[in-house]
């Protein structure tokens, strides 16, 4: 009964709001308003066409073709935009071309989805003397480089406004030094995607001048804070193994295979040339898969990289090379000095290591052993020679000296060896890329390469001489004043303390033999002193 009453009472309401049957909905809209319903959307204006339309003159087209509906179809809805009207507008001569096609925004649109280009980066290092490698010094010069590369090298430069300065003046401008085999200071390939680029490790290495290294087969650049530009190349040479008897016989019959598929594809094209359709094209098992690295060998694409030191070991190699014509880079090659019109001949290239040495076998009757002036020996006998120390990384512990930090006290073992001093710098710059094939960006001061620089307060051979700047790909990625470990080591700033004494490098002078009877290292008996 309760429930009759309320619907009684609904009806009785229903008028009063506009809800009731029979109400106009013109009526009812006013009404449904206080039950916060939205009105519905007017009705748009219908689109009437003029009932008739001028003809326009013989001598020009109709604005309209002949196929276009003079009303709009009944499937069209009435809702459609009055920006594209169906008859042209009253104040639009009828002769005037035709409205602008509805794809012309299409370039403005697409013009401003396109990213914007980004702004050249300039960077100049303005003074100093700086030292190409590949020429002779230049002093009081300026270096402009433009996105990570050297663009000019002049005086009076005219740089743009927005250009990076370093005043280097009073400063040596250097290549930046390569390290020839290295492990530990980026990551293993790809480098881009395994190195940690805030490691220690690459703050020491820019602190000591290196901006490229070479890890396993790959170049790297040491950009501290960023992986951005660290990839130089890949693939740069063959890695070979030719110390055993089983080493070396494979190899020699690879190397075989690979020539005699060669010739016989040369003898195939040439009879195929004359019209001979009944030759059979020859097996290409010899230089596909793992042996593809053979055919590089043989067509001087890639070197081959070998480890020897011994003078039997590089005879070996001499022979290989002289027989098949391949180019070759053998690290080590300590005993390279007994033979050095031999490897000079081949053309074999080396890595040596000055420092390293080994005593000689009094029991051998011919020359052996390691010698300061193994570098030497071989330059002067035409051998392209590069340096590196004998660790592959950097050392953290006290007694460090003979890792890749000291890369410029290697070479200076050298030159007290008696190689020339520009031949030891570029024993670490220019000959070093140009080994590793990849003299084309970096090694050298020149227009067109990589801005791979270090800025130093001495000659780098000097035992004193500091690296104030260092700079990869146009970017100062080290700066002693900002370092702790560094910043603090005879600073930038002068002080009143006084220059010291440069002693380094020392000349070499041999040592007399002691005389019969006194012995001892230094020519002692052994009885001073008591």
């Amino acid at each position: 009964m309760r429930y009759c009453w309320l619907i009684l009472f609904g009806l009785i309401l229903a008028p009063t709001f506009g809800i009731g049957p029979g109400m106009p909905r013109e009526e009812s809209a006013p009404k449904m308003a206080l039950l916060a319903q939205p009105a519905p959307p007017p009705k748009p204006e219908p689109v009437t066409q003029p009932a008739t339309q001028p003809v326009p003159p013989s001598s020009q087209p109709t604005t309209f073709p002949t196929t276009q509906p003079t009303t709009r179809p009944t499937s069209q809805p009435t809702s459609t935009p009055t920006s594209k009207p169906t008859t042209a507008p009253a104040s639009q001569p009828t002769s005037g071309p035709t409205s602008a096609p509805t794809t012309s925004s299409a370039p403005a649109s697409q013009a401003t989805s396109q990213p914007a280009k980004p702004k050249d980066r300039y960077f100049a290092i303005v003074g100093g003397r700086v030292h190409p490698v590949s020429g002779r010094e230049l002093t009081g010069m300026t270096i402009l480089c433009k996105n990570g590369r050297i663009q000019a090298i002049g005086r009076d430069l005219k740089l743009p406004d927005d250009t990076e300065k370093l005043d280097a003046s009073g400063f040596h401008i250097y290549p930046g030094l390569i390290a020839c085999n290295t492990r530990g200071l980026v990551g293993s390939e790809p480098p881009e995607d395994t190195t940690n680029v805030f490691a220690t490790s690459m703050r020491l290495a820019n602190a000591g001048g290196i901006t490229t290294v070479i890890v396993c087969n790959t170049a790297a650049k040491v950009t501290y804070g960023s992986v951005d530009g660290i990839l130089l190349r890949k693939d740069l040479f063959v890695g070979l193994r030719y110390r055993s008897a089983a080493e070396r016989r494979n190899l020699r019959d690879s190397l075989e295979a690979v020539r005699k598929y060669l010739r016989d594809k040369e003898e195939f094209d040439r009879k195929t040339a004359d019209g001979d359709k009944d030759i059979k094209e020859p097996n290409n098992a010899a230089v596909t898969g793992g042996n593809a690295k053979f055919l590089q060998l043989i067509k001087k694409e890639k070197a081959a990289v070998i480890s020897a030191d011994s003078r039997t070991e590089l005879i070996a190699l001499c022979e290989l090379v002289e027989e098949f014509g391949i180019r070759m880079v053998v690290r080590g090659a300590m005993e390279g000095w007994t033979i050095p019109d031999r490897l000079g001949r081949a053309g074999i290239e080396a890595i040596v290591t000055p420092r390293r040495q080994s005593p000689s076998d009094d029991e051998l009757n011919q020359l052996q052993g390691g010698n300061i002036e193994n570098a030497a020996i071989l330059y002067n006998h035409g051998v392209d020679v590069a340096v590196t120390p004998s660790a592959f990384g950097i050392s953290l512990d006290p007694f460090a000296g003979r890792d890749l930090q000291h890369i410029p006290m290697e070479a200076a073992y050298a030159v007290r060896g008696g190689l020339p001093e520009s031949a030891a710098v570029s024993a670490v710059t220019l000959t070093a890329a140009k080994i590793h094939g990849i003299s084309d960006r970096v090694g050298s001061i020149e227009v067109g390469k990589d801005a791979d620089f270090i800025v130093c307060d001495g000659r780098i051979l000097e035992f004193f001489t500091m690296v104030h700047w260092t700079v990869v790909n146009g970017q100062i990625v080290y700066d002693k004043e900002q370092e702790s470990l560094f910043s603090t080591i005879r600073p930038r700033v002068p002080t009143t303390q006084p220059e010291p004494y440069k002693f380094w490098p020392r000349p070499f002078k041999p040592r007399k033999a002691p005389e019969p009877g006194q012995g001892g290292r230094y020519g002692r008996t052994g009885d001073e002193g008591r």
